[in-house]
């Protein structure tokens, strides 16, 4: 049982302080674009969707997992509960991404 909450720990671990604001723009850690990068509020705004994005696709897997109970006692259930996390990632990073990308840039 720990395995299946192993990664959504981890997750959420990595979640919060982006939530929260706690990381400043950098090159390594965050939600990092070319405009992000260059715009220190988008940065801060980014990372809060985007942390919030990853704690909600972690609480949906682990809903899910408690849900069905063959994702926790078998093998082949594990497996697809691993598979069913790293899918909810990838799709929190996509929505992040449309979010941010897609507001109208501010006219110069």
């Amino acid at each position: 049982m720990f395995l299946l909450l192993a990664f959504p720990i981890l997750a959420t671990l990595y979640a919060l302080p982006l939530l929260f604001g706690w990381v400043g723009p950098n090159a390594v850690y965050g939600f990092r674009n070319e405009r992000t990068r260059t715009n220190r509020s988008l940065w801060y705004r980014a990372n809060k969707i985007a942390g919030r994005a990853v704690l909600l696709a972690m609480a949906f897997c682990v809903a899910l997992e408690f849900s069905i109970p063959a994702l926790r006692r078998t093998q082949a259930g594990h497996l697809s509960s691993v598979l069913i996390q790293i899918s909810a990632l990838i799709i929190a990073n996509a929505w992040t991404t449309f979010r941010i990308l897609m507001k109208q840039r501010p006219k110069r």
